[in-house]
């Protein structure tokens, strides 16, 4: 679930991912898959460079195309952070809301041709759960049969929060799941449509996926006529894109934001006061603007920005404010009351994170703060968020678009926090926002959590990042108002100009 840059379920961030790594996941599924989604020699086939395989994003590239086309769960996340059915045709609640009866959608079967039961579900739920979201697992007090077609999950409390759950990827062992797609036995790059899927096969038969060192040797190849999409493009190949005449390019906002986690364990950020003082110094605007190329969404905390239940009242006065920073700097809760305050940054040995780093050095200059910026190796940025060794590091966290995110992130009791991050009324925000019964409360809660991450501020949150993908308008890509234009994949199909991709 909660992790920094693609860090599931473990007591650490992986930083480094290289395309062997990538490959092997695929590898991985192909091997369990011999018997799946077989289909006869796919008439169409979707070409896909993954370029620029950043060494700080082990969710890039194969593995994430994998899990997005592969595994589905009960219900899939909109983009205000509500639940909407997926696997689940749809559901209701009883037992004062601790309940939910799920109807399964008829028809669904696994790659190995099994139907999707809810005796299945009840075997598979509690651990996709506890997978995915760790102790917040140990909520659900039962899941179980209630007849041929209906699931039911009882909670311990009703909650909101723990409704979110209900996305946990449902996949038998081995990976078998219920996908569009399915891994190609022994390829390490290919995906192949299922014919069995209960939303009708896809029109794309194939997807072969290569790895490039950078955008521009994707993009060249593009141009050839030699790939037809580019996975992810990021802010600085973004506005070279966009005004292709043969490319279509879909922009999205990630669920990934940047943030500077700050240690309130070092005694130079150990006063709230000062970390608030932070946060008063930035334009995040302009950072946005001038660090990624404006290809960003301006971000003050965790909380995904259309979230449901976020009050946006609440973040009208982010504007910054200098006057006030620097009275708090210049006053006693500066521990360094001869000069300056001043602390070091790590940042992983990255472009983009260079940029981000020097920008936010430059705008706290303006408020009389020294902040270092020293570029470390994936060990060494790992040793020292562990230990603590450490003043302020600047990462990309997972975030949305629920609540359970940035919970498995943040709160310092989840084994997504490397150990370091976070702090007490943190954790207490948390705490009264999981335990909170009904949608009244907890939009309470919400706000109190939105409150208590800038009054005792565990990081500098900075902005949301964008991307886009790109696509050859030999393809007619069906997009979906507010998603991430992979999502309808599988309604995509060749135009009459389509050339027949060639087998590598």
């Amino acid at each position: 679930m909660t992790q920094a840059r693609g860090t599931h379920r473990v007591r650490e961030i992986r930083i480094v991912a290289s395309s062997a790594a990538l490959s092997a996941v695929v590898a991985v599924f192909a091997c369990s898959h011999q018997n799946a989604g077989r289909s006869e020699p796919a008439s169409v086939v979707l070409r896909v460079g993954v370029p620029g395989l950043s060494p700080t994003n082990p969710g890039a590239g194969l593995r994430q195309l994998t899990q997005i086309l592969s595994v589905e769960g009960l219900a899939r996340l909109a983009e205000d952070g509500r639940l909407e059915p997926s696997l689940a045709a749809d559901w209701s609640t009883r037992n004062n809301g601790r309940s939910y009866l799920i109807r399964l959608r008829p028809g669904v079967k696994f790659h190995d041709g099994s139907p999707l039961t809810p005796g299945i579900v009840a075997s598979l739920l509690p651990a996709a759960m506890r997978e995915t979201f760790g102790p917040i697992a140990d909520d659900v007090e039962q899941v179980g049969v209630v007849d041929a077609t209906t699931v039911e999950v009882r909670f311990r409390r009703p909650s909101p929060f723990l409704f979110e759950s209900l996305e946990a990827g449902i996949r038998k062992p081995n990976a078998i799941a219920t996908g569009p797609f399915v891994a190609v036995p022994n390829s390490t790059n290919e995906l192949r449509a299922n014919d069995v899927y209960y939303g009708g096969r896809p029109q794309i038969g194939e997807i072969e996926v290569e790895t490039f060192p950078a955008v521009r040797t994707a993009w060249a190849k593009m141009l050839r006529n030699e790939l037809d999409m580019l996975w992810e493009v990021g802010p600085d190949a973004l506005s070279s894109l966009e005004h292709s005449g043969n490319v279509g390019v879909f922009t999205f906002t990630r669920r990934y934001q940047y943030a500077l986690a700050l240690n309130t364990a070092a005694p130079v950020l150990k006063s709230p006061a000062i970390r608030r003082a932070l946060n008063m110094a930035l334009d995040r605007t302009k950072l946005v603007n001038v660090a990624l190329n404006g290809h960003g969404l301006p971000s003050s905390s965790p909380i995904w920005p259309r979230y449901w239940a976020l009050d946006q009242k609440i973040h009208e006065s982010d504007a910054p404010d200098l006057v006030q920073a620097a009275k708090v700097l210049t006053g006693g809760a500066n521990p360094n009351r001869r000069g300056a305050l001043h602390f070091t940054t790590l940042i992983a040995s990255d472009t983009l994170y260079e940029r981000l780093a020097l920008e936010v050095k430059r705008q706290l200059e303006g408020v009389g703060i020294e902040m270092d910026v020293r570029a470390v190796s994936q060990d060494e940025q790992l040793n020292a968020m562990r230990h603590g060794q450490y003043e302020a590091v600047l990462i990309e966290v997972i975030s949305g678009p629920t609540i359970l995110r940035p919970y498995g992130f943040w709160h310092s009791r989840m084994p997504g926090n490397p150990g370091t991050f976070g702090n007490r009324s943190v954790d207490e925000a948390f705490d009264a926002l999981r335990n909170a019964e009904g949608e009244s409360a907890y939009r309470n809660a919400v706000v109190n959590l939105d409150r208590t991450f800038k009054e005792d501020p565990p990081a500098l949150f900075l902005a949301w990042s964008v991307r886009a993908r790109a696509v050859s308008k030999r393809f007619d890509v069906q997009g979906e108002e507010g998603r991430d234009v992979l999502s309808t994949l599988r309604f995509w199909k060749p135009t009459g100009g389509r050339q027949q991709a060639s087998r590598h």
